[in-house]
């Protein structure tokens, strides 16, 4: 299964859902494989401290029956990346005079897909030909949400986008929405984001992400909360985010 944790609104916990499902996935002997294709590279940091041989720049651009090249292992068994690059910053530009530029991460994850139980692609926080690459590609669309004032900023934009490029309706999108950054204390703030968003009710997962201390410590620490702090409330909700998304068919 491919799935794009993706998001238009910045600081919703994207990076940190995705490294955290890999790590999890991973430890549950699923061969799973990350595809940084965010810029910002910060998945890629939290696995490795090297510049590695191949990356998502390279994976996008070159001949899709090279893609095996792109991929590094990391320390985790199970666990490969095809990482983010300083390069990655240029590759949305040069896609501009490609053909079937939107399907081209979606050929070549084609030649490595047998090899893996799950593909996770870290998405950046804007629409554009990197996004859309990932829509194109993903079997599930996984859209963190943090409560707040703007928790549905550009979610409908989001899905709209991914149903033209899919050539779909937006109502048979295969998407699930993942709550973040939760605190039962905001009541009424969380009450209020369940109604603006009543109409995707049933795209909602079980799981809810907690905001919490131990998440923020792995992330500044540039690892895992599964490695980091195995036993926190961070590391046990991702970890039945794993089942959850374990279970589902799509």
């Amino acid at each position: 299964m491919i799935i794009a944790i993706t998001n238009t609104k910045g600081g919703v916990g994207k990076t940190t859902t995705c490294v955290n499902l890999a790590t999890a996935l991973a430890a549950r002997n699923k061969k799973t494989l990350i595809v940084d294709t965010d810029p910002q590279s910060h998945a890629t940091r939290c696995f490795l401290t090297e510049e590695p041989k191949g990356d998502t720049t390279e994976l996008i651009m070159a001949k899709p029956s090279l893609a095996q090249k792109c991929v590094t292992p990391t320390d985790y068994e199970n666990l490969h990346i095809v990482a983010a690059t300083d390069r990655l910053t240029e590759t949305a530009e040069l896609l501009q005079a490609r053909i079937r530029r939107e399907e081209r991460l979606s050929r070549a994850l084609a030649y490595v897909e047998d090899d893996y139980d799950y593909i996770i692609l870290d998405c950046p926080p804007v629409l554009g030909l990197l996004s859309y690459n990932a829509l194109v590609a993903a079997d599930l669309l996984l859209i963190p949400v943090q409560p707040g004032v703007g928790a549905i900023t550009g979610l409908d934009n989001l899905l709209q986008a991914a149903a033209e490029l899919r050539d779909e309706a937006v109502e048979d999108l295969n998407y699930r929405i993942l709550t973040t950054m939760f605190e039962i204390r905001t009541t009424r703030t969380n009450a209020l984001v369940e109604g603006l968003l009543d109409h995707h009710r049933s795209k909602f997962l079980r799981t809810v992400v907690s905001k919490s201390e131990s998440l923020n410590q792995a992330n500044l620490a540039g690892r895992p909360v599964v490695a980091y702090a195995s036993s926190s409330r961070g590391a046990q909700e991702y970890d039945a985010l794993c089942k959850e998304v374990s279970r589902l068919r799509i």
